[in-house]
């Protein structure tokens, strides 16, 4: 009997859990100037606090295919108990001519599967949402 109370107590947790979690790929789009352009972050813990960094890829969409390839390492914080998150770009690993590194401020929903909210700070950016998983732009 305890047993079973035990399992059923840790599929209640597992939602909330799971939010508090922000490591792992995540892929999804964002707005800027030169339009919709497809995202994909790696995000990883820096160790012990808030602190984390990802890697930030960017690519065309199907619906804007003139958007180039390109790459920049972040780091920032996230704050499990709120569920926020802030990244900042740290240096270019692969910069498309014209480009700038844009930061996320965002945060992650209550089931853990994405990620939304906006750029800060950059005339002619708005906002970025990112889910769980998916393929690395090349």
């Amino acid at each position: 009997m305890i047993r079973a109370i035990t399992v059923a107590a840790l599929c209640t947790l597992s939602p909330f859990a799971h939010a508090q979690e922000i490591t792992g790929e995540w892929a999804g789009r964002y707005i800027c100037n030169q339009g919709v352009t497809q995202l994909h972050l790696t995000i990883q813990k820096t160790g012990a606090g808030k602190g984390i960094t990802a890697t930030f890829n960017f690519g065309p969409p199907p619906e804007n295919p003139d958007v180039p390839k390109g790459a920049y390492a972040m780091r920032g914080t996230y704050d499990p108990a709120t569920r926020r998150m802030k990244l900042e770009g740290e240096r270019w690993l692969k910069q498309p001519i014209g480009y700038v590194m844009v930061g996320l401020d965002g945060k992650v929903a209550q089931t853990g599967e994405n990620i939304t909210g906006y750029i800060p700070d950059l005339l002619g950016c708005t906002d970025f949402e990112v889910r769980r998983t998916a393929e690395l732009i090349g």
